[in-house]
């Protein structure tokens, strides 16, 4: 299973690539929002974990234009934006996850097993 990793804070980052990599699955990490577009383009994940506050293009920007292309594979929010209506937007924006930072990291492994589970 093949999961791109859109944050561009590198020490979370690194946490959460080495955590899921633990599990078993291959992280593609990224920085910026228009490398996380490139990727996207280049490579067939099953799930994209995306940060709302990116560089270059923002997770919204992103997560929008994926769904305008009509891409099924889940998308998981990762963010410290947390209000309610944050939250909101990021799941009416067409997130299918919205998980607020900071995490636990066994939570967001059962997050992505979920999704996985559902596609």
């Amino acid at each position: 299973m093949r999961i791109l990793l859109a944050e561009d804070d590198a020490s979370q980052a690194e946490s959460i690539k080495t955590w899921l990599e633990m599990d078993g699955y291959n992280i593609d990490w990224v920085e910026r929002g228009d490398h996380a577009i490139l990727a996207i383009e280049q490579h067939q994940y099953d799930c994209v974990l995306l940060d709302r506050g990116l560089p270059k293009a923002t997770g919204d920007e992103i997560l929008k234009t994926f769904r305008m292309q009509q891409q099924p594979t889940p998308v998981i929010f990762i963010t410290a934006r947390d209000s309610i209506q944050d939250r909101v937007e990021g799941l009416d924006l067409g997130a299918n996850d919205y998980l607020v930072k900071p995490f636990s990291l066994e939570e967001l492994s059962a997050r992505v097993r979920s999704q996985l589970r559902q596609h």
